[in-house]
């Protein structure tokens, strides 16, 4: 089965390793992005001064950029923190809201093509505007995209990234390989912040292997279960977060594998 081939110990492997990683994050989520990293067993530091650009890069294993928040300041501070982190570590790219707002996307687009991103992570719409394809959506959200894994393998062969295009069922590619993990929560989706988490948490997997196949995925599919499993013990949003929290604390590999195969038929029927 595919999961077999997937390295799940890499879980155990970010609890034991703590990677420190560097968040310029979306200053709405900044709180649970921290808290999301720390629960995986990773050390998040976060930034918003271009001076310390240098010393914060040498003490990070891997770096997460989020446009969420998006302003002058940071663009200035974003490259000069890529600037002194190409080609050293690892780089996740969030473009939040891209294919909302065309100066989002423009910034995008630079970032794009001045520095390779090991990893860009982004719901279907934000994906599809990566490479001008046909898209809608509401706000920040996903609106109704077509052809959702040819949009993820464009990009992917576009940027030379590992594209994680995540929604209803989550789509990783390298642009050859695809990977559908089908987990998913409603909560995942009404819960601000689950993107910016899952892109730091990318990063985490990052700071502690080169397989950054097997970190996508094994990242994608833990954030996926524990919001599936905070289900079951949550009555709304409130419950539901503490939940989450809990479960990202506690999941070790064997716990997901069997997650995995408990719940695989379910959600493949």
């Amino acid at each position: 089965m595919v999961q077999r081939q997937i390295n799940w110990s890499l879980i155990d492997r970010v609890r034991t390793k703590n990677p420190i990683v560097l968040n310029l994050a979306n200053l709405v989520t900044i709180d649970k992005v921290a808290d999301a990293v720390s629960a995986v067993g990773a050390s998040p530091i976060m930034s918003v001064e271009p001076t310390e650009a240098d010393e914060m890069v040498a003490l990070a294993n891997a770096l997460s950029i989020n446009l969420g928040t998006i302003n002058e300041h940071q663009a200035t501070q974003i490259r000069t923190v890529l600037r002194a982190a190409t080609p050293l570590k690892p780089l996740v790219l969030d473009p939040v809201a891209v294919s909302a707002i065309p100066s989002r996307l423009e910034f995008a687009h630079s970032l794009l093509n001045d520095f390779h991103f090991d990893v860009i992570r982004g719901n279907a719409s934000e994906i599809a505007a990566l490479v001008e394809a046909d898209n809608t959506s509401h706000g920040i959200d996903a609106g109704k995209v077509p052809n959702q894994v040819q949009i993820a393998k464009t990009c992917a062969r576009r940027y030379h990234s590992i594209v994680v295009l995540t929604g209803e069922t989550d789509i990783i590619t390298d642009g050859q390989v695809i990977y559908e993990n089908p987990f998913s929560a409603e909560m995942l989706t009404m819960n601000v912040g689950s993107g910016d988490m899952l892109s730091s948490i990318i990063a985490a997997f990052l700071g502690i292997t080169s397989n950054t196949w097997d970190a996508c995925i094994v990242a994608t599919v833990l954030v996926s279960a524990a919001g599936v499993l905070a289900n079951r013990y949550s009555v709304g949003l409130g419950s539901w977060q503490v939940q989450f929290f809990d479960q990202l604390s506690i999941m070790d590999a064997k716990a997901l594998l069997e997650f995995f195969e408990e719940s695989e038929e379910d959600y493949l029927d």
